[in-house]
């Protein structure tokens, strides 16, 4: 397990990226925000713009007015723990969907081949994406969605007994 330096996030990311680690099969997360206002489905063909999840931006014809995006990007071993914490967080985000939280889980890959050589089946990642609108010059409402998705997030490891990282 890859164990980032999660000093620099905020409280609330750094919780959610800890509950995500301890998981078995979890390697690493990283995470960022995205100010999804004035994106437009010909900004989605820029490169820069390819962690973004285009088919939900494309429906709504680019971001919305004042739309955030925080992208968590993880990574699972090439084991049956790996598997097993995919499938849980698929259950666990799709659930939270369910119950009105804007959120997706999604994988993400880089071209097979490019000038450099052939990099297939070693860029698979998956992205947790939530989505809020209406943010504002703040982060707070964010924040405190997060916070009830990762709260959430723990009872359900708890009571589900998925299986814990060995040093967590």
């Amino acid at each position: 397990m890859q164990v980032n330096n999660l000093s620099d996030y905020p409280i609330d990311i750094e919780n959610f990226h800890n509950s995500i680690l301890k998981i078995k099969g979890i390697q690493s997360i990283v995470s960022g925000i995205d100010n999804l206002d004035g994106i437009d489905c010909k900004t989605l063909s820029l490169s820069d713009y390819a962690h973004l999840p285009h088919a939900t931006l494309m429906r709504t014809k680019g971001g919305l007015k004042d739309e955030a995006l925080i992208q968590f990007e993880f990574t699972i071993d090439n084991s049956l723990n790996g598997l097993g914490a995919l499938e849980f967080l698929a259950w666990f985000v799709r659930d939270q969907a369910r119950n009105g939280v804007k959120i997706q889980l999604r994988p993400f890959a880089l071209p097979p081949v490019t000038p450099y050589g052939r990099q297939i089946g070693e860029t698979l990642k998956f992205h947790i994406d939530i989505f809020e609108d209406g943010i504002g010059d703040s982060l707070d409402k964010f924040f405190m969605i997060l916070k009830r998705v990762t709260e959430t997030l723990e009872k359900a490891i708890d009571l589900y007994g998925i299986p814990m990282n060995d040093n967590v």
